[in-house]
Order: structure tokens, then sequence, then C-alpha cells
């Protein structure tokens, strides 16, 4: 069994999905809140991203978000943006579970300090050919994905690793256990039954799933069976 986070990310106000995150390869999904509302009566977490946030710094669909969280009673975990100490405790205050820090992270001073206040933080890993992304992927580093978790896991128990280059996709990772503990997400071109289940074999302990959520090549029903409860 696997957590399941059906993603929703936010951009313009609009639910979207983008291939690499590249946003001009963008397809449009219509309403988030609509989404949100339809995914918690069958999954008991969210993963939502403000990609405006991501791409600005500054989180620009709060309000949407709100909405979500007001009337959603699903676990939310909320990424984009969220790059001082201050844009996530006025995240928390809203009342998330888990804010997503990924350029924060690249901070070890901001690192240091969020990671003290909230227990609950989440790192997210943004691997491109095997190097740390950040700024809603637009910049790269020559950080290794490995070396920079081994430098920052004493800090955070929760983490999500995405494959940039199978985000959109429809293909995943061949990516291999590299963590020694800690709560593990995987992100990147699951789009299927079968790619959950090998998730799941690799060691993660939840998987985010978007596109084939929205175009209906995972089935709802039988996902939830794998769902951990």
């Amino acid at each position: 069994m696997i957590d399941i986070y059906p993603a929703i990310d936010i951009y313009n106000g609009e639910a979207v999905s983008l291939e690499r995150g590249n946003i001009d390869k963008k397809t449009v999904y219509g309403d988030p809140l609509e989404h949100a509302m339809n995914f918690s009566k069958i999954f008991n977490k969210l993963h939502i991203v403000d990609l405006n946030g991501a791409f600005t710094g500054n989180a620009t669909n709060m309000d949407i978000v709100k909405n979500i969280r007001n009337k959603a009673k699903s676990f939310m975990q909320l990424g984009g943006g969220f790059r001082t100490p201050e844009a996530i405790q006025e995240a928390y205050n809203a009342g998330i579970d888990s804010i997503i820090i990924g350029t924060a992270s690249l901070d070890r001073k901001i690192l240091e300090t969020v990671s003290e206040k909230y227990k609950n933080i989440t790192i997210s890993i943004d691997a491109y050919n095997g190097f740390i992304k950040y700024n809603g992927w637009n910049s790269g580093t020559k950080i290794n994905y490995k070396d920079f978790y081994n430098e920052i896991k004493g800090l955070a128990n929760r983490f999500i690793f995405t494959s940039i280059n199978n985000d959109g996709t429809g293909k995943i990772s061949d990516i291999e256990k590299f963590w020694d503990d800690g709560y593990f997400i995987y992100a990147g071109g699951v789009n299927s039954i079968d790619d959950v289940k090998r998730v799941e074999s690799l060691g993660f302990d939840g998987v985010i799933i978007g596109k084939a959520l929205y175009t209906g090549n995972i089935n709802k029903g039988e996902l939830k069976c794998l769902q951990k409860e």
C-alpha cells in the first residue's frame, strides 16, 4: 500500500499540467476547486502547487488554495514560492498540513530555521539529468541530488523526489533507492497502476499523480485500492 497524492498544479487560477515544467507545454484542466473536491471524495491526500509562485517566488493563488483548504478534508501539502520563513508561516496559518520547499532548501540558514520550527516541512528534491534545479525548475545547479540529500537529510523527515526528465511525459524514472531514512514521495511520469506498484516496490511511501488522473489513464477506483488508509 502507498499514499496517493493527486496533483493540482495551479497557474493563473486554473488547474494545469506541464511537460517537464515547461509553461509552453501546458494543458488546462479547469477549476482547481472542482478537482480538489472530486479527488477528496476518493483520496485522503492532496498535492497542490502554485505554479505562479514557483516561477516568481511569490504565491499568487492563495485565495484558491484557502478555498480548497476550507472545503476539502484531505491532508494537504502545498508548494510553489515559499522561500521565506514569513511566507511559510502564512501558509501554515491558512491550515496547510505540510509546506513544500524547493528553492528555499538551498539556503542553509532558511532551511535550518524552518525545519527546526516546523517538523512536518517537506523538502522537494527536484532533479534533472541527476542535478538539482530550482526557481520553478528554471535554474540549474551542479549539485547531485544524492549529495544534496546527504547534506540535508538530518533536517527533515518528509521529502519529495521529482524526476523532472519524466514529469508530464507518461514515463517514470529508473531511479533506485538512495535514501536511508525518512518519508519519501515520488513524482514524475506516473501513468498507470503498474507504475504506482513499481514506485511502491522501489521503497517510496507516497506517489504524486497528475496528468494520468485528468486524462483517465489511471482509474481512480482501482487506484484507491492501493491507497494506505
